[in-house]
């Protein structure tokens, strides 16, 4: 954007994609991240919304420069992977839920249990952020020396 060369930048077309990241337009196929140089300007109203590129774009075929079954993309087709690598990459996702002994609990435990110890817990939090901070004096002692 602070090259020399680049006179201006005119907007054509605004649009928002299915994903926050199009890092995985760098191995789709060209015709998704091209466009028309003599295409016209679309200017949209004042105050309308956006509109979503819900367009599904394919992807060159393997390598890629990342694990995009790992990503969870909505605006990527189908990538024809065998079942194995998308159940890989739910394994890596979470690897330390089958450990989680809280998430176990809280699938257990009676919901007649859980609004009694949340209320529990929620009258124990007002009562410490009802006492007064206490402020500590900085102190400084200074080293003696060691013969």
């Amino acid at each position: 954007m602070y090259d020399p060369t680049i006179k201006s930048i005119d907007v054509l077309r605004l649009e928002k994609r299915l994903d926050g990241e199009l890092l995985y337009l760098r191995d789709a196929l060209p015709e998704y991240s091209t466009f028309d140089p003599n295409m016209d300007v679309e200017i949209l109203a004042e105050g309308a919304s956006v509109p979503v590129n819900d367009i599904k774009v394919k992807l060159k075929p393997r390598p890629w420069l990342e694990r995009w079954e790992r990503k969870n993309l909505q605006g990527v087709q189908d990538l024809g992977l065998p079942e194995k690598f998308y159940k890989r990459a739910k394994e890596l996702e979470t690897p330390w839920e089958k450990y989680d002994l809280m998430k176990q609990y809280m699938r257990t435990i009676p919901e007649e249990e859980q609004v009694e110890i949340y209320s529990e817990v929620q009258s124990q939090l007002h009562k410490s952020d009802a006492g007064q901070k206490v402020k500590r004096k900085r102190t400084f002692v200074k080293p003696t020396k060691l013969a």
